[in-house]
């Protein structure tokens, strides 16, 4: 906390014309105060006054009005503290600072340890032989040294010997070193184990929260192993949360807020994000190999007024881009899409054809609706039916409905109405309806005998499938003998569900928490393939056994099992776009995966037996489904552990 009478001394040193100036805004005298152009919309007569003497602004053309602090944050994207701390700076005013406790010291090392080890991977680069694979690579992507400095790229040399020794000499322990996510201590009770560079032999992307300070890596591949991802990113430790780092947000903030239209260009990738700034595009952030989330777009809103997303042109891109605009549009921002043409990508199409042409795509990026209304038409085969026009409806209508702006709603109403050919009255008739919807409460769990789940939580009629591929092998490959179920589960892959879970998983490898939870709640029977049940156990034993996740989850698998990883470890966590934490979507997932076990559970009972226990069963089954949709977490683990507890042992998972 600072005392008031530090924060009104500074406010009381601050020139706020000054200040104003120092930003880049031409002020000029008008009357006893100042006027200029507002820095915060796009205007070519000055509306934006300034009262140096009470330290206080106002546009009368947007309404944006403040003081020096307000100021602050509203360029640079600060908290009130920060922009405190940045004008007691500037004005020569000493902040007492409370007693450091022990979180923050070791938050303090672990701060200053990333910053000297980007500066060492940066150095190994430019100077290391092994290092000549990355420097070709950079090349080839004509990343130069201002770019590499700039971005601080740099190398991280193979093996833990040396990153032991960087250590020692630079004072700190090895301790720290695993708690920074980049090694992993020698197991004493493996003789000979040296420890484990998390990074060795990858080029170096480092990663920085919106002040600026190093708090991860991101590790790219040089030498192509299957066995092993492309890119290998920080865990989550005390200074790194994936959820809620932008990637180039502490380079493009300001810009953003200084910008005609604070626009900010959203796009997927490291090096798109890097090309996008050295282009003349410094607005660009990207996230870091996870879905967009909440505090994503809480970052964005206290800079930006609209948003440009750039993603990939495939089915993945489309469902991020929707997810992701919902959650913008949420904050009040409008959101535009960027369609890059013959599989490019921001990189590729900069180098390929300019700056230029990349800002007449920008200039011609269509709105979020016509964009989403032409994704939900190529999912139909008849797009022009009734029954088809009703759900691609019903989709633009979700995503219109979480825009709390009357006028961008009323705007998406048109579009929608002109391209889909329905009367503008009849969406808001419908949008009501949406809104409705969302408002209403959960029922309370029926005493009755329950009706049957809803289609998402269906299995994907997964017995239907084995049964029918089950039916082909046998008549091609054993004149008619029956093939067992698990030799269909190595041809067909698991239920969307169990790949959307594993998604989840490998977006947060390494969470202690989330393992311990997954331990408990996600036992071998709840999942129905076996390559799921491998996945889950290698995700959990990874940091044990002092391996890299993904390579301890490669090094399990074989034959179509490497083609599933391969499509967890691309799609980068897309589908898991949410409004909810870490914890809160585990719970949903083992709500969902529970109730999943029930329906197939109670499909394996013979539903002409009459027998009380059968029926009885039935019904236990079908009730305990309807309750898992509709009941809030404690209840749901109240129903969970009762059919936990009467699992086999050898099916609880390891």
């Amino acid at each position: 906390m600072v005392p008031d009478s530090t924060i009104e001394e500074i406010r009381s040193r601050v020139d706020l014309g000054e200040l104003v100036s120092s930003y880049g805004v031409n002020v000029r005298h008008a009357g006893s105060g100042l006027m200029a152009c507002c820095p915060f919309h796009n205007e070519k007569t000055p509306s934006f006054n300034i009262n140096t003497n009470r330290g206080f602004y106002h546009c009368f053309g947007c309404g944006e009005s403040g003081d020096a602090f307000t100021f602050v944050m509203k360029m640079e994207g600060a908290t009130f503290m920060e922009a405190v701390k940045k004008l007691a700076e500037r004005v020569g005013v000493k902040i007492e600072e409370a007693k450091e406790d022990p979180a923050a010291g070791r938050r303090k090392r672990l701060f200053a340890l990333m910053a000297q080890l980007a500066q060492f991977y940066h150095r190994c680069l430019d100077e290391m032989r092994e290092a000549q694979l990355a420097r070709e690579y950079l090349a080839k992507r004509d990343l130069g040294k201002e770019a590499q400095e700039a971005f601080l790229i740099g190398y991280a040399p193979a093996g833990a010997k040396v990153m032991f020794e960087w250590a020692r000499r630079n004072g700190y322990a090895p301790e720290e070193m695993e708690a920074a996510g980049v090694l992993k201590l020698p197991d004493p009770d493996r003789p000979g184990d040296e420890g484990y560079h998390r990074f060795g032999g990858r080029l170096m992307f480092t990663i920085r929260d919106k002040n600026g300070r190093v708090v991860a890596f991101s590790g790219r591949q040089l030498v192509e192993n299957k066995r092993s991802g492309k890119y290998v990113n920080s865990p989550v430790t005390e200074i790194f949360k994936k959820s809620e780092i932008l990637f180039g947000f502490d380079r493009a903030a300001g810009n953003i807020a200084r910008s005609p239209h604070r626009e900010v260009i959203v796009c997927e990738g490291q090096i798109d994000c890097i090309r996008l700034h050295i282009s003349g595009f410094p607005v660009a952030v990207a996230s870091q190999g996870t879905a967009f989330t909440e505090e994503h777009v809480k970052m964005l809103s206290r800079v930006a007024d609209s948003a440009l997303l750039v993603f990939d042109d495939d089915a993945a891109g489309h469902k991020a881009s929707i997810a992701s605009a919902g959650m913008l549009l949420a904050a009040g921002m409008p959101v535009r899409v960027v369609r890059l043409p013959d599989g490019d990508d921001p990189d590729s199409f900069l180098r390929s054809k300019g700056a230029d042409a990349f800002k007449k795509l920008l200039e011609n990026a269509e709105s979020i609706i016509p964009f989403q209304c032409r994704v939900e038409r190529a999912k139909e085969t008849n797009p022009n039916s009734i029954d088809a026009l009703a759900r691609i409806t019903s989709a633009v209508l979700k995503t219109i409905s979480r825009c709390p702006n009357a006028v961008l709603k009323a705007g998406m109403i048109g579009e929608a109405s002109k391209i889909l050919g329905v009367p503008a009255l009849a969406l808001n008739e419908e949008l009501g309806k949406v809104h409705v919807e969302a408002k209403r409460p959960r029922p309370a769990a029926p005493r009755q005998q329950p009706v049957e789940p809803p289609p998402e939580l269906d299995p994907d009629d997964e017995e239907a499938r084995y049964a029918e591929l089950e039916r082909q092998l046998a008549d091609e490959e054993n004149g008619g003998a029956r093939i067992a179920g698990r030799d269909a589960a190595k041809v067909l892959p698991p239920p969307t569900l169990e790949m959307e879970f594993l998604e989840f998983l490998l977006a947060n490898e390494n969470d202690a928490a989330l393992a311990a939870f997954v331990a408990d709640f996600a036992p071998d029977a709840v999942l129905s393939h076996d390559f799921a049940k491998k996945f889950v156990h290698a995700w959990r034993n990874g940091p044990e056994s002092g391996e890299d996740t993904l390579d301890n989850i490669a090094a399990s698998l074989d034959g179509e099992e490497m083609k599933w990883f391969g499509e967890i470890v691309s799609s980068g966590g897309k589908s898991l776009s949410s409004d909810l934490s870490t914890a809160d979507l585990a719970k949903e997932y083992a709500r969902r995966l529970w109730c999943t076990w029930c329906l197939r559970k109670r499909g394996s009972l013979d539903a002409s037996d009459d027998d009380d226990e059968a029926v009885i069963e039935r019904m236990r089954l079908s009730s305990a489904i309807n309750r898992l949709k509709t009941a809030r977490w404690p209840e749901a683990e109240r129903i969970i552990a009762d059919f936990k507890s009467n699992l086999q042992p050898n099916t609880q998972g390891a």
